[in-house]
């Protein structure tokens, strides 16, 4: 394989992992930190949309918060490992002897860790479903879809916001 290939993949590598963590972080910032992203009234975000949009009752809300505690506990070490394997990628931009080899073993290990966050993620998502009647079911996927759709749009800034009021 040419270096020029090699190097095109390795970009490519790098490119579809740094977008995959941006959109599994800011999940987890927005799950985590409600408020944050929806005001100070709204300190339950997630348990609050599965209530108003899917029909949650108050027994289906206190399993998904044991759900939700359960997930943070598991990925928290990971979000831990993972940062550590990008630092350790990063550092070797001042690494002379840094070769080809090295950089796509140390992103093969990033690659690897994303994998298991991102089927962590997604069974925790499985694991809510299934909390879900046959009549919510639906309410629950449409509003899962929606939500990852807005995770993959960039932010408008604050000042286009505010001319986008004003229209």
């Amino acid at each position: 394989m040419s270096t020029t290939s090699r190097n095109r993949n390795l970009l490519f590598i790098i490119a579809a992992l740094l977008l995959t963590n941006i959109a599994v972080l800011a999940y987890f910032l927005w799950i985590k930190q409600p408020e944050a992203k929806h005001g100070p009234d709204k300190k339950n975000g997630m348990s609050d949309m599965l209530q108003k949009e899917v029909g949650f009752t108050d027994e289906q809300v206190a399993q998904y918060k044991q759900l939700k505690d359960q997930q943070w506990t598991t990925i928290k070490p990971m979000f831990d490992e993972m940062r550590k394997a990008k630092d350790s990628l990063f550092r070797l931009l001042s690494d002379p002897n840094a070769n080809d080899s090295i950089i796509n073993k140390a992103t093969d290990a990033i690659a690897q860790k994303q994998k298991i966050l991102d089927l962590q993620t997604f069974n925790h998502f499985k694991k809510v479903r299934a909390l879900c009647t046959a009549e919510q079911q639906p309410k629950y996927d449409s509003m899962v879809q929606r939500m990852f759709r807005k995770m993959g749009k960039p932010q408008a800034r604050r000042s286009d916001a505010d001319k986008e009021e004003k229209k």
